[in-house]
């Protein structure tokens, strides 16, 4: 139920795994990162963005520039 299951997946399923726990596949939100403070963690060697934008927001840039 929103707010605690926003994407409504069954049992807020948010990854899975394989039954002998060598893979496991996990569902991305780029949407919900786009500024840096959103993140929980940071790589510190990135170098700081100064309109405080994550490094997700390559993934836009680009989509944008490809839609025209």
């Amino acid at each position: 139920v929103y707010p605690f299951n926003p994407n409504g997946s069954p049992g807020g399923l948010t990854a899975v795994t394989t039954a002998d726990g060598r893979f496991t596949a996990m569902m991305p939100h780029p949407e919900r990162v786009f500024r840096r403070l959103q993140m929980s963690w940071v790589d510190p060697s990135l170098p700081a963005d100064p309109q405080g934008l994550s490094p997700w927001i390559r993934l836009w840039r680009n989509a944008r520039r490809w839609v025209g």
